[in-house]
């Protein structure tokens, strides 16, 4: 019998890659249980995997609604200082450890925040797999990532990276620490000084799920390897999705607007996409899961849509204006269509970096994002073909079977 016990944390796009690995493993025999917010547990039983809990509804619901994850300075700590963050990692710990002793080959697949799948690899030696989904989690001193918070921090870690970095460890190392030491000593274990210079990859095998040529790549673990863009579209096959294709078929392609399945703080700014995009005279979709942020009564070159599958959707779009979240980019950069990014917090920022780097797209930070600029901004990006250009270039490296493949092979080599 071959097991993988999966952890999934975050949003869509940091649950949805861990669907598409999970589909993959089923497809060749294992056994394959996903652990993330029951928020998504009909998205990863629709997968056909099987479900564990991690935290509650509730949970999610009070960390998405909290206008400070989106902050660039507050939004790690809002996660991570979180009190009910300490029982979601004891009880990663808890399920792993439980799933060491079942019979049979068998691995663990986490993601960044899965201090406590490592704390059980630790204590018994059940193989991990850490996955990593966006560039800003490695460490370099030679190509650092663009961090939130403005040219102060991103000056120091071009010119004193060490220093920076441990500057970052001390605001996080307590806050992992708080959570995971008090596992650790449960058990014997000796305490860890710094967790993110390395303790939370995992020594058998690291995944770095996006391609080397996603921007200046920084320094990697020995045990890491890339595999690509792990992408997933639910199928929410009850959603009746007929009036937003009527609207999409009936005139040029739309803008398309998303800032994240978790954002409930964007009224303002969709205010401004239909202002501006009136005031070009372009169609616009927005998408998002909160209607209570979407401006109502819309005027008549607007169409919302709670929810809709982004791999048939962005090919029929102009461009696709959003937050940077890594699951968003890299389905704007697979659609071959050119991106608007708008960077809050976390690794929003240098994904934005990287987008323009790559051609594909500019970025306006939140604070200038004016009705003025967006204007100006997106007819600047819909006029000019080399960012069509550029994009369908990128387009055409994407092989999302050959990622998943070789994702797939490197958690059967860790588990052997």
């Amino acid at each position: 019998m071959k097991s993988a016990l999966l952890f999934g944390v975050g949003s869509a796009g940091d649950v949805f890659p861990f669907i598409a690995l999970g589909k993959g493993l089923a497809a060749r025999g294992w056994q394959v249980s996903l652990c993330a917010n029951p928020t998504f547990k009909e998205q990863v039983i629709r997968a056909g995997l099987a479900f564990e809990p991690l935290g509650t509804r509730e949970h999610y619901d009070r960390i998405t609604r909290d206008p400070n994850l989106w902050h660039p300075r507050k939004g790690t700590r809002t996660i991570l200082a979180d009190f009910q963050a300490m029982d979601m990692i004891r009880t990663q710990r808890d399920l792993a450890r439980q799933f060491a002793k079942k019979p049979g080959q068998r691995v663990v697949v986490a993601s960044s925040l899965g201090f406590g799948a490592r704390v059980a690899q630790e204590e018994t030696g059940v193989p991990l797999v850490t996955m990593h989904l966006a560039p800003l989690v490695l460490r370099c001193p030679v190509n650092p990532p663009r961090v939130p918070g403005g040219w102060l921090p991103n000056t120091l870690l071009r010119f004193a990276p060490r220093m920076a970095y441990k500057l970052v460890d001390r605001i996080a190392d307590p806050l992992i620490g708080g959570a995971v030491e008090p596992l650790r000593a449960e058990t014997g274990l000796p305490p860890v000084r710094r967790y993110l210079e390395g303790w939370w990859n995992s020594p058998d095998r690291v995944l770095l799920c996006f391609p080397d040529w996603f921007g200046p790549m920084p320094s990697r673990p020995d045990q890491a390897r890339h595999v690509g863009f792990l992408q997933h579209d639910d199928d929410q096959s009850a959603a009746d999705l007929a009036p937003l294709w009527r609207f999409v078929e009936s005139g040029p392609p739309p803008v398309v607007a998303t800032f994240g399945s978790a954002m409930r703080q964007a009224r303002w700014l969709l205010e401004r996409f239909v202002k501006a995009t009136a005031a070009m005279g372009a169609r616009l979709v927005l998408l998002s899961k909160d209607s209570d942020q979407v401006p109502y009564p819309l005027p008549l070159h607007v169409f919302h849509a709670t929810w809709a599958p982004m791999g048939d959707l962005l090919p029929k779009a102009a461009l696709l204006a959003h937050h940077g979240g890594i699951g968003t980019l890299a389905r704007a950069l697979a659609a071959g269509v050119p991106q608007l990014v708008i960077p809050f917090a976390h690794d929003q920022h240098d994904n934005a970096h990287r987008v323009q780097w790559l051609g594909v797209g500019d970025y306006l930070t939140p604070r200038r994002a004016t009705f003025g600029s967006l204007t100006r901004m997106l007819a600047y990006l819909l006029a000019e073909d080399q960012f069509q250009a550029h994009a369908r270039e990128w387009a055409g490296r994407f092989d999302p079977a050959a990622a998943l493949r070789e994702a797939c092979d490197l958690v059967e080599q860790a588990a052997r």
